[in-house]
């Protein structure tokens, strides 16, 4: 009340005094672009919304391509998860254009072009201004190789003010992909440590051109195993990076420290949500009680039976599902929704189109946070060293059948930490992941 008072008797003092009278200043909703970006803290702000658009990655392109695959589906459990038999068509790769899956990312794009546009015409010396831009477009070129992938031919835009776009070609698409992680990656940072931890760095557009030439003839029609093995072998011979012993080391609630992830999404519950509910999503309505979570769960995606069973029953990997008969933490058995029958999950779905409510191995892969809630802490790999291993066995095999030692030894050496002999390493790549 004192503060209230105290501001009326200033504005009444400025109507008698002369002095008072010209109160005309210039205001601003934003802070004039000229005075922004000169400090790092002040960079870092600006360039933040750039990795921001990555938050949304799980949820919109690894989900929608993982329900499309050999792995995960989302059964229509009677009318649960039923919507219009969109999942189910998308299973069985029987969609209509009308609801083709949603991987235009030019939201995206747009909003690493309006911090492009901003950085262009600041008068401000920005330091280490070639690795941040390098850094934005190489961000750029990933989510347009997102688009390349799942869609094709679209419009390639880099600026944030002009005329409309018009389409481009696949192959162009490709190009510009391949161009801008050419250019960029001289300019960025080699170091892995804190500091770069989930930023764009070299091993990163190596890891994406590798994962790009990988797929060059379904994109362009001409092969390209030599060069995406040339940048597998980069990643490699860096030495930055090793197979964590435990493979479930790169899924912990702490994982930051992983020696494996290359890249990573620093999914925060309280600070940077981005939809990654995995278990809320997959797991049984009962089967928050097998874990001290602060949410329930909605019964939903489950993994290709097909799937679950390509793994040996003593493949360490086995633990990313939840099988069999579940109980609390004290024994007890958790039930179905009859409340009689105790909840066991099968690893077979009889009818995928009506499946039961106990049917579908559950995932498991992310450690379960203590007090979790709907949106996970873990951060989320979408590169990791052990993808390196596998593309570049991949490459040999390709390139020569006389290569098939050489890419059996590294399927192995992912293969191997998962089982506690090595009996069960693969003499053949025919049988193998």
């Amino acid at each position: 009340m004192k503060f209230r008072y105290l501001i009326t008797a200033v504005l009444l003092s400025c109507t008698m005094l002369s002095a008072c009278t010209k109160l005309d200043e210039d205001l601003y909703s934003l802070i004039p672009q000229d005075h922004f970006g000169g400090t790092t803290e002040e960079i870092n702000s600006l360039i933040g919304p750039a990795y921001g658009t990555l938050a949304g990655y799980v949820n919109n392109d690894f989900w929608m391509q993982e329900i499309t695959s050999d792995e995960y589906m989302i059964p229509a459990r009677g009318l649960d998860w039923y919507s219009g038999g969109i999942h189910l068509r998308y299973h069985t790769h029987e969609w209509s254009a009308r609801e083709t899956p949603d991987f235009w990312r030019f939201e995206q794009v747009a909003t690493v072009n309006k911090i492009l546009n901003l950085l262009d015409n600041t008068t401000v010396e920005i330091e280490n201004k070639e690795r941040i831009y390098a850094e934005l477009r190489t961000l750029r070129a990933f989510w347009y190789f997102i688009m390349l992938d799942n869609i094709g031919n679209v419009p390639i835009v880099t600026s944030f003010e002009g005329e409309l776009p018009t389409n481009n070609t696949r192959k162009e698409v490709y190009d510009f992909v391949e161009s801008e992680l050419l250019a960029t990656a001289k300019d960025l940072s080699e170091e892995k440590n804190m500091a770069t931890y989930t930023k764009v760095t070299k091993w990163v557009a190596y890891s994406l051109l590798a994962k790009l030439y990988l797929n060059a003839e379904v994109y362009t029609g001409t092969p390209q195993w030599q060069k995406s093995m040339d940048y597998c072998d980069s990643v490699i011979n860096s030495g930055k990076y090793q197979l964590e012993p435990d493979i479930f080391n790169n899924f912990k609630v702490k994982n930051e420290n992983s020696v494996e992830n290359i890249w990573a999404i620093p999914y925060d519950a309280d600070y940077f949500r981005g939809y990654f509910i995995p278990y809320q999503m997959s797991w049984h309505y009962s089967q928050y009680v097998a874990f001290d979570v602060q949410f329930s769960s909605w019964n939903g995606p489950c993994a290709v039976p097909g799937f679950v069973k390509s793994f040996d029953t003593d493949d360490a990997r086995r633990r990313s599902f939840l099988i069999g008969p579940q109980s609390t933490p004290g024994g007890q058995p958790i039930f179905t929704r009859d409340g009689i029958t105790q909840l066991n999950y099968t690893i077979d779905v009889v009818n995928y189109a009506n499946a039961n409510e106990n049917e579908g191995a559950r995932l498991f892969k992310w450690e379960v946070e203590k007090g979790g809630r709907t949106h996970m802490n873990n951060d989320f790999a979408i590169f990791r060293y052990s993808d390196i291993l596998l593309m570049k066995a991949e490459n040999l095999l390709r390139l020569s059948n006389a290569n098939e030692p050489a890419a059996r030894a590294l399927v192995n050496e992912v293969r191997g930490r998962n089982f506690t002999t090595p009996n069960h390493m693969r003499n053949s790549l025919l049988t193998c992941c």
